[in-house]
């Protein structure tokens, strides 16, 4: 199945992904050669960017970005082995730390992925670093929340922001690794881009008319779920009482992703609940 190629700028492409979760990946094409931000999840995906890009940037892909270690962006990287492998200090050190160990588990039940291997990034950054190609400037900044190792990427002379899993059709912080206040940090900062587009870790990207408004709708959303579950647990309310709380309550429509935002919205709240929980029993 061909994966989606859009064009969001005259030298930036967008791949999204239709065997996962619209998982996307971009390519900036400059007369020195490409820079790829991040895969996608099965070779045979990745694949199909390495043949169009043969074709638009002869000179060949000289970087990849990982913007998370999350398999669904990484598991690419190796088909790249002459392009050198960007990410954050956190990044290298998840996937050392959970990444080949999750990666041994994912060949058991997917066949396809037994021909992946990870493949550490080699330079690495701590807050954020520039990379200049072919008059090409992209701005790499750590944006944790979703995880420690979270980045964006900015790429500057077309003022279209890679934010990674920064922004998605609804956040996603039931994970261990998650951090709602810098979440919530790191979201507002993207206000500091000139920017046309924002391509989203997963679904839609999103046009000129929505960057603010989805920015901003995402940090209100953290509050929100948040004041919500502190009040109904104050309130002497039950973790079911959660499941009343449809997305569509918190400016996010429970379409995108096939519908799963919905699932991901109640994971959340079930998250926020027993974190809050463990909170208050540490205080007694």
């Amino acid at each position: 199945m061909s994966i989606i190629r859009t064009r969001v700028a005259d030298d930036t492409w967008v791949f999204t992904s239709r065997l996962y979760l619209e998982v996307n990946a971009g390519l900036v094409v400059t007369s020195e050669g490409g820079v790829l931000i991040d895969t996608l999840p099965f070779p045979s995906e990745t694949r199909q960017i390495i043949d169009f890009a043969r074709r638009v940037c002869p000179q060949g892909i000289r970087y990849v970005i990982n913007t998370i270690s999350h398999a669904d962006h990484v598991y690419g990287s190796y088909l790249f082995p002459n392009a050198d492998l960007i990410a954050h200090e956190n990044c290298l050190k998840m996937l050392k730390s959970y990444g080949v160990e999750a990666l041994a588990e994912a060949r058991e039940h997917t066949p396809e992925l037994r021909q992946v291997s990870i493949r550490f990034p080699k330079l690495v950054f701590s807050e954020g670093m520039i990379l200049r190609l072919g008059g090409k400037t992209l701005h790499l900044l750590h944006s944790p929340g979703p995880s420690l190792d979270t980045c964006v990427v900015h790429v500057r002379e077309d003022k279209v922001l890679f934010a990674s899993d920064l922004m998605m059709p609804a956040p996603i912080i039931a994970t261990p690794f998650s951090d709602v206040d810098a979440y919530r940090h790191s979201l507002l900062n993207l206000h500091d881009f000139n920017l046309e587009c924002i391509v989203q870790g997963h679904g839609e990207i999103l046009l000129r008319g929505e960057v603010t408004s989805s920015i901003d709708a995402a940090a209100r959303y953290l509050v929100s779920i948040q004041a919500l579950v502190a009040r109904l647990m104050a309130e002497g309310g039950t973790k079911h009482d959660l499941a009343s709380y449809d997305i569509e309550q918190f400016e996010h429509s429970r379409i995108p992703l096939g519908g799963l935002v919905q699932q991901f919205h109640l994971n959340n709240l079930h998250f926020l609940w027993e974190k809050l929980r463990a909170e208050q029993r540490q205080k007694h």
